[in-house]
C-alpha cells in the first residue's frame, strides 16, 4: 500500500487561514472566569499573523491560548483586556474570521503601532539569549495586571524607536 500524506487534505490545511473558533471560545470564557491576569504576546506562524493570550485565574490555574489573528480578533482582545467584552462576543458571532494579512516580523509591527498608542511602557531587564544576544522585554499595559509583552531582539531600530519614545 502507498500512501501519499503530502496530498491528503486536512481540517488544519481548509481552514489555515481563518481564527481558531476554540481559542474564541476559550477567552471568552476564560473572561468570564474574571482571571487575576493577562499577558498578550504577538507572533509570527509561517507568516502569518498570530497571537498567544495567557490567562491566569484566582486558582493560580493559567491557561495558553494562540491562534492565527486579524485586526478585528486583536481589537476585540485588547477591548477585553481593557473590561470590553461586548467586541469579542461580536467578533464570535458576526466578525470576519478571514486572516489575510502576512508579515515576516508581526510582533515588531505590534511593537510600532503600541509605541504611538497612549498606552503606559514598561522596560524590563533585558533577556540575555544563551548564545549572548540582548533581547528587549517591553511591557505596555492595558489594565491591572492586563499587559501586552514584547520580546525584540536590540537592534538600531529599535533603540530609535525606545529614543522617540523616551523624547515624547
Amino acid at each position: 500500500m502507498n500512501i501519499n500524506f503530502l496530498t491528503q487534505p486536512t481540517a488544519v490545511e481548509e481552514n489555515k487561514n481563518t481564527v481558531d473558533t476554540v481559542f474564541v471560545n476559550r477567552f471568552i470564557n476564560g473572561m468570564m472566569r474574571i482571571p487575576t491576569e493577562i499577558r498578550l504576546r504577538f507572533k509570527t506562524i509561517n507568516n502569518i499573523p498570530a497571537v498567544t493570550v495567557t490567562l491566569t485565574y484566582k486558582s493560580r490555574i493559567k491557561e495558553t491560548l494562540t491562534t492565527i489573528a486579524n485586526g478585528e480578533l486583536i481589537s476585540a482582545i485588547i477591548a477585553a483586556m481593557g473590561s470590553q467584552l461586548k467586541p469579542i462576543q461580536e467578533f464570535q458571532t458576526n466578525g470576519n474570521h478571514v486572516v489575510e494579512d502576512t508579515s515576516e516580523n508581526f510582533e515588531l509591527e505590534m511593537f510600532e503601532a503600541f509605541i504611538r498608542s497612549q498606552h503606559q511602557l514598561k522596560l524590563e531587564d533585558d533577556f540575555i539569549s544563551p548564545y549572548g544576544d540582548r533581547f528587549l522585554h517591553a511591557i505596555f499595559t492595558i489594565g491591572f495586571h492586563h499587559d501586552v509583552h514584547f520580546y525584540l531582539k536590540r537592534n538600531e531600530h529599535i533603540e530609535e524607536l525606545l529614543n522617540e519614545a523616551l523624547k515624547a
